[in-house]
């Protein structure tokens, strides 16, 4: 079977054989989370790094991030491809987990100090996901 590029992540071009649904889905869950990844980091440099929304949501991506590597781990994905996409997860575990994590602070805009709109960047970032439809998830 042919392959196809589906992706970049991590500075990598991603390859896959033609008709691979399984595999594209965590493919595709992963350029999802280098994009929300980059939108935190982004926002830890900002005004939300001493607030609660950020640390909340990166808790949730830690959590979400632990799942997929749990679904890919017990997926039918062949294990070079397996190996490699599951590298990809742990860089992104490191790098969550070296975003704010602690949820005790007061959140900004409750402060008074962001004024950017009603809407929340980090929880708006959170809902990239939303985005990624398919293909549907593998059955595991």
């Amino acid at each position: 079977m042919a392959k196809a590029r589906c992706g970049r992540i991590l500075g990598e071009d991603i390859y896959i054989e033609e008709g691979d649904t399984t595999t594209l889905y965590f493919i595709n869950q992963l350029r999802a989370y280098q994009v929300v990844l980059a939108a935190l980091k982004a926002l830890d440099q900002d005004i939300c790094h001493d607030g609660c929304s950020l640390p909340s949501t990166v808790n949730k991506v830690i959590k979400r991030l632990g799942k997929l590597k749990n679904d890919l781990e017990a997926s039918d994905v062949a294990a070079e491809k397996k190996g490699s996409l599951l590298s990809k997860i742990d860089s992104f575990l490191a790098d969550a987990s070296s975003l704010p994590q602690d949820t005790s602070q007061t959140c900004r805009k409750s402060a008074g100090e962001c004024v950017m709109g009603s809407s929340c960047f980090a929880t708006g970032a959170l809902n990239l996901f939303k985005e990624i439809t398919e293909p549907e998830a593998p059955k595991i």
